[in-house]
């Protein structure tokens, strides 16, 4: 499926790091630049409220990635107030998501076995989603409601922001949650690619998509190669998220009774199994090299470029 279409037409404004601010000025502006962003999509009337919906979880993903670079600094227990706060927000929301992601990957089912299998099975299925969407979100007006409300929490997040307590201006500020961030991901890279389980794939994409969006933030200290390690790890989370839709999908298949002829229902299946299986094919490779270095020369790695990057703004004052 292509989970493109819900994609920002444009990149996160501000979503990095800049040479005119102090290591403390770039988080509260980048954390605030994308409660504004959640609170935009949130407060006004939406057309498509789904695609509101996942642009507020991809926000709340982002801030989350930040509570975690800066989790040394301002001490575990701010990490763990904040991240819990984020993580509930985002979870009233992932039920809904959950309908579009099944939609999408009726979709692509539909255009790979369009000769094989009916369009009314699909059809079915369509509306069978449709009904059940509806009976747990209760429309459009109550998904409205429900945004209004998170615009509202998102202001109890906004003022605690301000007071987090980030004092050292410098990579040391990020250092510790870099590597604990990388490290988890060449931890659960290497536990998934021993058992490839859709619970054991979750865990990795998350972990890589938390790791990504902090590399995306560091771009500015070397732009090209930073762009391209982001624009990796951000297709490896693209298959995994793919994947991932398509296991929600064949879970959704086996528990449905909509589909009453089992030969069609196990080719569904079948064709979900055969989709995932090319996905790993691709992924194990990008994600071996992505995470081919032990997690201490990694961030040594980046310190380096941040102390040139560093050095070189501050000759740009002298």
């Amino acid at each position: 499926m292509d989970r493109s279409e819900f994609r920002h037409p444009l990149r996160m404004k501000g979503f990095s790091i800049t040479n005119s601010e102090s290591i403390a000025g770039n988080i509260h502006r980048i954390l605030l630049e994308q409660l504004d962003y959640i609170k935009m999509q949130s407060e006004r009337e939406q057309e498509d409220v789904h695609k509101a919906i996942h642009e507020i979880r991809k926000s709340i993903k982002r801030i989350r990635a930040v509570l975690r670079m800066i989790r040394d600094e301002i001490g575990y227990s701010s990490y763990y107030r904040e991240n819990v706060f984020y993580r509930d927000l985002s979870r009233k929301l992932s039920e809904i998501r959950n309908f579009e992601v099944l939609s999408g990957s009726i979709r692509t089912l539909q255009k790979d076995l369009s000769n094989t299998i009916p369009a009314d099975v699909f059809i079915s299925l369509e509306e069978e989603l449709g009904r059940q969407q509806e009976e747990v979100t209760g429309g459009p007006a109550r998904l409205n409601q429900l945004l209004k409300k998170t615009a509202g929490e998102i202001d109890n997040g906004r003022e605690r922001i301000n007071d987090f307590p980030i004092k050292h201006d410098d990579f040391g500020a990020l250092e510790g949650g870099l590597f604990r961030m990388y490290r988890q991901g060449r931890r659960y890279l290497r536990d998934a690619r021993k058992n490839p389980s859709p619970a054991q794939l979750h865990d990795l994409r998350k972990r890589m998509k938390y790791f990504w969006y902090q590399v995306d933030i560091l771009q500015p200290i070397f732009p090209g190669p930073m762009k391209a390690y982001a624009s990796t790890l951000e297709t490896i989370g693209e298959n995994l998220g793919v994947y991932h839709d398509l296991q929600v999908m064949q879970e959704f298949l086996a528990g449905s009774e909509i589909i009453p002829d089992v030969r069609v229902n196990e080719a569904l299946q079948e064709a979900c199994i055969a989709r995932k299986s090319m996905l790993l094919q691709n992924i194990w490779p990008m994600a071996g090299m992505a995470y081919s270095e032990k997690p201490r020369a990694m961030v040594d790695r980046l310190a380096s470029y941040w102390e040139v990057y560093a050095r070189s703004t501050n000759d740009q004052y002298h």
